[in-house]
């Protein structure tokens, strides 16, 4: 790194603002249905999996994907910080979806949730997952699951929650939507 020996006075030019235009958009009031929320695997390989009940608490998802979020940043300058920001889309944000419960409460039935993780264990090697949030919107959305957590880790299994059908804790469904359908 050089040492500076002498001093000077540099002028940096105030650049000229530079102004875009967007669409404004608000989300429409949506205050969801009883429809159950639907998977389908391409090619019927799978059966279709109908939620049992729609998650207590979701993600990045309202009446549609939650992406047309500004990209802020920050940018030290010679006397201060200043913060930049630009519309953008942030597609790669997932969509959590999750199912309350805790150590001694099922969130869901053990079917459901063989039903989830058979769709995660095997992912298409051609096509895509669709998600259908039937509660929400009638939409269907192209997805890739990230993943299924039960308990806050990798699945595991209580003797006798599993001898009731149950799975205790939160299961956590962890997807990113790809396309509209």
């Amino acid at each position: 790194m050089p040492i500076l020996t002498s001093q000077t006075t540099i002028t940096i030019v105030d650049a000229l603002g530079v102004t875009e235009s967007t669409d404004f958009i608000i989300q429409p009031e949506n205050t969801g249905t009883l429809a159950l929320r639907e998977l389908a695997y391409p090619g019927g390989v799978l059966a279709p999996l109908v939620y049992e009940k729609n998650p207590d608490s979701w993600t990045n998802f309202d009446s549609e994907p939650m992406v047309k979020r500004p990209t802020i940043a920050k940018t030290a300058t010679l006397a201060d910080n200043r913060l930049t920001g630009w519309f953008g889309f942030t597609r790669d944000r997932p969509i959590i979806e999750t199912w309350k419960g805790s150590d001694s409460e099922s969130s869901i039935m053990l079917t459901f949730l063989r039903g989830l993780y058979a769709y995660y264990e095997n992912p298409p090697s051609t096509g895509y997952i669709t998600w259908a949030p039937k509660d929400r919107t009638a939409d269907v959305y192209n997805i890739v699951i990230n993943s299924v957590t039960l308990g806050g880790t990798d699945i595991k299994f209580d003797y006798l929650a599993a001898l009731q059908n149950c799975g205790l804790g939160d299961l956590t469904f962890t997807f990113t939507i790809v396309s509209k359908v």
